[in-house]
């Protein structure tokens, strides 16, 4: 009973003074609204950054075949060399001590030896470039297997990948059966020609990509109609497409059914002639797109094994692997790098290495969060101001009220109730100044997102934290001029004029 005396008294305090309970307010609706549309603007660049890196594949594994580094390679061939000449000074001595029976033999029987034959299989460095192990003796020292991955050519060096070096669809199928249980598909493509499909009036700029069927769940893609590339269309190299609907739209119109149509590509040196089994969805790379529905380009999926029939490289530089759901990514990528080092192991000049953009994303994050957190702060300045300004409007309201107070103990009130009295008005001013921050926070926030294109976020726990601090400004900043009501001398408070 005692509060909600105390809640009405200071709602009529506030009523009677509109103007000064405004601007009392003022800085504390600054300082939540500002602290408020500052952190929704930065959630949804967040969101919206974490949301398009997600569609372009964030989370997948890129394994890639590339050259190594000058200390790897130097690593890698002095340990060949090492094994090498181990294992030829193991046979030069047996060599050498046969041959020494053998001259013995000849010795004692008269005969003096003209060649001991230690000679012959004395340990020198094996044919190849450079005094590198040549494909002879990898093989040799392999047990006669040529090394996954490729041989590790020999001789000039180069940095372009010969297709001996590069990971086959073979290897690509052992690894997802070795990790059948956090793989969820693998994609591999190759770029083929770029042209335009035509009809009578009008054409469309297409890229042509050979796919597999994992592509489709690796990329995210999302099927309007028909299906995608199936294993049998790859198995076959059919001539079959999968096109986008902005191709659809302007070559067959609405009114015709696209799936089992067929197409010409026109490149610059041929003419493809392609059957219709799917169309998908089309999604700006990035969720944004700057290029009009005339001259945009847009991907038509072929089978790989079609595009491979006229590819230099018949195996694989670089594909991706999408995890399952319930898989550690980071933890997952180290045991493929793991594996591809051993696939790799015996590769002079090459090496398969995995990466993920996940770490990169947890980075950029954070980075805005810490961004978004910072100016938050420099703009929770203006609510310690707002506080300020409330304990010099209340302290007034204490001179003001000075022969009211000196009545009230007179009457017997208690310091108590005096002070519980300022506190509680504070408190109202604070929480009305927090709840119209609020709203005028979200407004602006939402008003900052829709112009920088983004999808408006909003923090409930943001709301809770500002509502709250606006009321703890209230007890704060509130509590002196409380304190000093409650110690007046009611007799010296009833002569005050």
């Amino acid at each position: 009973m005692f509060i909600k005396e105390n809640i009405m008294l200071a709602v009529a305090g506030l009523k009677s003074n509109k103007m000064r309970a405004l601007l009392t307010m003022l800085g504390i609706i600054i300082g939540i609204a500002s602290v408020i549309g500052v952190v929704s603007v930065g959630n949804a660049m967040t969101s919206s950054l974490t949301s398009s890196m997600s569609s372009m594949g964030a989370t997948n594994i890129t394994v890639n075949v590339q050259e190594k580094s000058t200390t790897s390679t130097l690593n890698s061939l002095n340990s060949d060399n090492s094994n090498l000449k181990d294992k030829n000074n193991s046979n030069s001595k047996n060599s050498g001590s046969k041959n020494s029976n053998s001259s013995n033999s000849k010795n004692s029987n008269g005969n003096s030896p003209n060649n001991s034959g230690g000679a012959k299989s004395g340990g020198g460095a094996p044919q190849g470039g450079g005094g590198v192990p040549g494909a002879g003796a990898m093989k040799a020292a392999s047990g006669g297997a040529m090394p996954p991955g490729g041989s590790g050519r020999q001789g000039k060096s180069s940095s372009t990948a010969k297709d001996i070096d590069l990971m086959t669809m073979e290897q690509i199928n052992d690894l997802q059966e070795n990790f059948s249980d956090e793989i969820s598909s693998i994609s591999v493509s190759e770029s083929g020609s770029s042209g335009k499909v035509k009809n009578d009036s009008t054409y469309s700029n297409v890229s042509t990509v050979g796919t597999n069927v994992g592509y489709k769940d690796v990329k995210n893609l999302e099927m309007a109609e028909g299906r995608y590339l199936s294993q049998n269309d790859i198995d076959g190299a059919k001539d079959v497409a999968v096109v986008s609907d902005k191709l659809v739209s302007k070559i067959f119109g609405t009114n015709v059914d696209p799936i089992n149509q067929d197409i010409k590509v026109y490149t610059s040196n041929a003419i493809y002639t392609y059957t219709i089994v799917g169309v998908y969805k089309y999604k700006a790379s990035g969720g944004n797109r700057t290029t009009s529905d005339e001259n945009l380009t847009t991907d038509l999926y072929i089978p790989v094994t079609v595009t491979k029939k006229t590819a230099t490289n018949k195996n694989y530089q670089t594909f991706q692997i999408k995890a399952k759901d319930e898989v550690n990514v980071q933890s997952f990528t180290n045991e493929l790098s793991d594996y591809l080092s051993k696939l790799y192991a015996k590769n002079a000049k090459f090496e398969a290495q995995a990466s993920n953009m996940e770490s990169m994303l947890e980075s950029m994050t954070s980075m805005m969060t810490t961004v978004a957190v910072a100016i938050s702060a420099i703009a929770g300045i203006s609510l310690v101001v707002g506080g300020i300004g409330v304990m010099n409007i209340m302290l007034v309201s204490v001179t003001e009220r000075t022969r009211e107070i000196g009545t009230r103990k007179a009457l017997g009130a208690k310091s108590s109730h005096i002070k519980m009295q300022f506190i509680v008005e504070s408190i109202i001013i604070c929480s009305i100044g927090g709840i119209l921050g609020i709203l005028l926070g979200l407004g602006a926030g939402a008003i900052g997102s829709k112009a920088m294109g983004y999808a408006t976020t909003v923090s409930p726990l943001v709301i809770l934290i500002s509502f709250s601090f606006s009321m703890f400004i209230g007890v704060f900043f509130g509590y002196y001029p409380a304190k000093k009501a409650a110690e007046l001398d009611p007799i010296e408070a009833l002569r005050y004029e």
